[in-house]
């Protein structure tokens, strides 16, 4: 990339794979083309934020509030432009936040440093308010968010659970052997795939395999390790394969 970016988050969308934010680089953002396998800056987020949620409605990149930050805004790659939208209701105790859409609805987990546990939170884009999802969600501080069907998927340090939207109640899922820390999460098909990140916080001591969770057989199986050290940083799914 043009600059370094740690803690950033990344998305794909029409074939390409958008890294937003980060702590050194704050308000930036790139595109990386794969055909030719370029990044290229675009335009600058309104307001800096690293730790922030990412996910796509209707064409549009929405990027959710992020480390001490409660500012929403969404990207349209047709003109270029970011716009500011509703800020979601956590104020400025938010810390890391994941979001992902189901239903046409934006939903975001967000950990609430000064009470120590997480809150979901639920945007209908076309009506611009954010709404309280009621039930508490785990107690990590490093988690993924990804959707299927009708259901959101939460995978923490040690604490995965499903929330059927229909239902509104969160239910517990099995968690994979290895915990890990500034880990990335994605879903492709009917698996979610969670890869990088380390063994302890601030250990250094990298994790390279892969977990993947079949959503069918509700039971993790461990891939293929990467050929990479991966901490801290966004993933993307695009043609099926993981950028």
């Amino acid at each position: 990339m043009n600059e370094a970016r740690h803690f950033n988050s990344a998305i794909s969308i029409n074939g390409a794979v958008y890294s937003v934010g980060g702590y050194e680089s704050n308000r930036t953002a790139e595109c990386y083309n794969p055909v030719t396998k370029r990044w290229n800056y675009i335009a600058s987020m309104n307001y800096g934020r690293h730790c922030c949620g990412i996910c796509t409605h209707n064409d549009l990149i929405y990027v959710v509030a992020g480390l001490i930050a409660s500012s929403v805004e969404n990207y349209n790659p047709a003109t270029d432009k970011w716009h500011l939208c509703a800020n979601i209701p956590a104020g400025g105790s938010s810390g890391y936040t994941r979001s992902a859409v189901v239903e046409n609805n934006i939903y975001s987990v967000v950990d609430m440093q000064s009470d120590g546990f997480n809150l979901c939170f639920r945007l209908d884009p076309r009506e611009g308010r954010w709404d309280d999802v009621k039930e508490m969600v785990g107690g990590s501080n490093d988690f993924g968010l990804v959707s299927y069907g009708h259901s959101l998927f939460y995978i923490g340090h040690g604490c995965c659970k499903r929330l059927d939207v229909r239902m509104n109640k969160w239910e517990s899922i099995p968690s994979p052997q290895l915990g890990r820390y500034g880990f990335s999460a994605v879903i492709a098909a009917d698996d979610i795939y969670v890869l990088g990140g380390e063994t302890f916080y601030r250990a250094r001591q990298y994790v390279t395999s892969v977990d993947r969770f079949n959503i069918r057989k509700n039971a993790w199986t461990a891939i293929e390790s990467m050929a990479i050290k991966h901490i801290a940083g966004g993933a993307a799914v695009v043609s099926g394969c993981f950028d």
